[in-house]
Order: structure tokens, then sequence, then C-alpha cells
């Protein structure tokens, strides 16, 4: 009943997904292999497990 009530109030459930324009620009930065993977991390707010799940995804 309390998803029910949500979702008439036009609410979502789930986690946020992560923002695409961040991780373009942290999988540009790993490619350009300048910058550390911690460092990666910390410019665009992403996890290091997040940028290898993507890295993994664009290798194949």
């Amino acid at each position: 009943e309390g998803l029910k009530s949500a979702r008439a109030r036009g609410r979502k459930g789930g986690r946020p997904r992560v923002n695409q324009k961040d991780v373009d620009r942290a999988v540009k930065l790993y490619k350009s292999q300048v910058y550390s993977v911690k460092e990666i991390t910390e410019m665009t707010g992403i996890s290091k497990a997040t940028l290898y799940r993507y890295l993994k995804d664009n290798r194949e």
C-alpha cells in the first residue's frame, strides 16, 4: 500500500542511475592513460567498480 500510494504521487523506486556523461568522461580519462583509477573516481564521482563495469562492457 505504501509503494502504491508513492507511485500515485509520481514517485519511482530504486537506485538512481549513474550520470552517463560522468561515465563517458571517466572512460575517456582511463583510456588516455594519464590518470590513475583513484584520480578518475575522485574527479568524476563514480565508483571504481562502476568504472571497471563500463570498461568491460565497452570492450566486448
